[in-house]
């Protein structure tokens, strides 16, 4: 059976007894491309992952971004479960970093929160007629033991009982192609690396293999973050250590751009004459 986990606004849908493959129905990918479908069919626009595209292009098959008003949501999809995050809109620029950042609901302003909980009484309707359970899941761990904890209930992790987070320092990924930084580095549990958030600034934490190609990043408040492994890096004399934060003009700028291209140069002189 698909078992479904929700987590404050992440939902985490596994494959069950479904086999993989993306070339027939009934499979983990076509229940992704399904549950993406349907979300289209509430009034969600879905479409490509356009910071994925740009940056990862190989991955742009597997991930998917979306939005209704100012609620968004980004999933993307692995061979054992898929990912669909929703978070309001000024959130937009991460591409699948904060998926356990925490409290995002309660961040969210009055009405995105009327529209998440009519999405999610719409999915829960969904799950239940594909026969999916359903499993709230209200976390109370943080920092180390948040990690403990993932290791504990994951059946990617050996760990069963209560253990120190140190004990696994120095273990990598199980398979190296999951477990190398952006510049080609071996990752090991414990070890400091850095990444630049969706806000442009740069960030450090202890790194932690979760899933995959995803690592826990603990970071020295104690917050958790979810970073794929080419995020991570060591930083260099060379790297740029400023705020790096693409250039997002406003919408009204961009609209009287637009109407000016449509003036012709007749048009423009005479405005540029009234104005002296």
């Amino acid at each position: 059976m698909v078992k479904v986990s929700i987590y404050d606004t992440d939902f985490s849908i596994d494959r069950g007894d479904l086999p993989w493959t993306q070339e027939k129905e009934g499979t983990h990918w076509e229940n992704y491309k399904d549950t993406l479908r349907f979300l289209g069919s509430i009034g969600f626009y879905v479409g490509e992952d356009k910071e994925i595209k740009k940056n990862y292009p190989i991955l742009n098959d597997r991930h998917r971004a979306g939005g209704f008003g100012d609620l968004r949501f980004k999933a993307e999809c692995h061979p054992n479960v898929f990912y669909i995050r929703f978070y309001q809109d000024v959130y937009h620029e991460n591409p699948c970093g904060g998926f356990y950042d925490f409290d995002k609901y309660k961040k969210m302003p009055y009405l995105i929160q009327k529209r998440y909980d009519w999405t999610l009484e719409k999915l829960l309707k969904y799950f239940e007629k594909r026969g999916f359970s359903v499993e709230f899941r209200q976390n109370t761990f943080k920092g180390e033991a948040f990690i403990i904890n993932d290791y504990i209930r994951s059946w990617h992790h050996p760990q069963k009982k209560w253990f120190s987070l140190s004990d696994v320092n120095g273990e990598i990924a199980e398979h190296e192609y999951n477990g190398r930084d952006r510049d080609g580095n071996l990752l090991y549990n414990g070890e400091t690396k850095y990444f630049r958030d969706w806000n442009g600034y740069l960030y450090r934490g202890k790194v932690y293999h979760n899933i995959n190609n995803m690592w826990w990043v603990l970071m020295p408040d104690g917050i958790v973050r979810n970073k794929a492994c080419f995020e991570l890096f060591d930083l260099y004399a060379e790297d740029f250590w400023g705020r790096q934060k693409t250039y997002r003009p406003p919408q009204e700028y961009i609209e009287r751009k637009r109407q000016l291209t449509l003036c012709s140069k007749k048009e423009l002189e005479n405005e540029l004459k009234r104005r002296n």
